[in-house]
């Protein structure tokens, strides 16, 4: 009966160790603020995220933080323009997609 409560001791220990490696692997470090760029002009903005779609620029957007952020985060990839009329950047290195609302974006520059 002892030997019985020791192997499971020792299971349960080790299956403590294991969850909590586990768990520290997904947990994510505490990411840098990011350098806050000059808010650019909203007529610049425009002629610049114009020639960014019709030459397929890889662009990084500097956007103002939304809902879930607290500070400004930067996003990179090619604008699209949808059917909608909706601004879209993908970035297919990340398998991301972003729908832009041109009205957030604080700084573009081309990547």
């Amino acid at each position: 009966m002892q030997n019985k409560q020791t192997s499971l001791q020792i299971v349960s220990k080790n299956l403590q160790a294991s969850y909590r490696q586990f768990m520290t692997d997904f947990t994510s470090p505490v990411e840098a603020v990011t350098p806050l760029l000059p808010q650019m002009p909203s007529f610049q903005l425009t002629l610049f995220l114009e020639k960014a779609q019709t030459n397929h620029y890889q662009i990084m957007l500097q956007m103002q933080p939304s809902l879930t952020e607290t500070h400004p985060y930067n996003i990179h990839g090619v604008l699209k323009h949808l059917s909608s009329g909706q601004l879209v950047l993908v970035n297919r290195a990340q398998h991301l997609t972003h729908l832009i609302d041109p009205n957030q974006i604080r700084y573009l520059k081309r990547a």
